[in-house]
């Protein structure tokens, strides 16, 4: 399997929901390692799991409101942009 990093974005639709952007980055063959490389890209800020992870104030657990319901999604607090959303999906 080949896995792929989807930035999330907030949809047009007023209604909370979430849709996935373009994918950021290369094909990785192990999922672990593209976890990793999120985690050092994301770095000074820590990286959340959500459903897996407690997460801090600030960072909802949007997994019900996302179009595409990707099995793994992040999130962390960039102190420029404010809370951004990452998944990993299968490509």
């Amino acid at each position: 399997m080949a896995y792929k990093e989807c930035r999330l974005q907030p949809c047009d639709n007023g209604l909370s929901e979430y849709q996935p952007g373009e994918f950021d980055g290369e094909t990785w063959d192990n999922e672990g390692d593209l976890v990793n490389t999120i985690r050092g890209d994301v770095a000074p800020a820590d990286l959340y799991e959500l459903g897996v992870d407690e997460l801090p104030e600030g960072i909802e657990d949007i997994r019900g409101r996302i179009r595409s319901e990707p099995e793994r999604v992040f999130g962390w607090l960039d102190p420029q942009s404010g809370v951004q959303y990452t998944c990993i999906v299968q490509v």
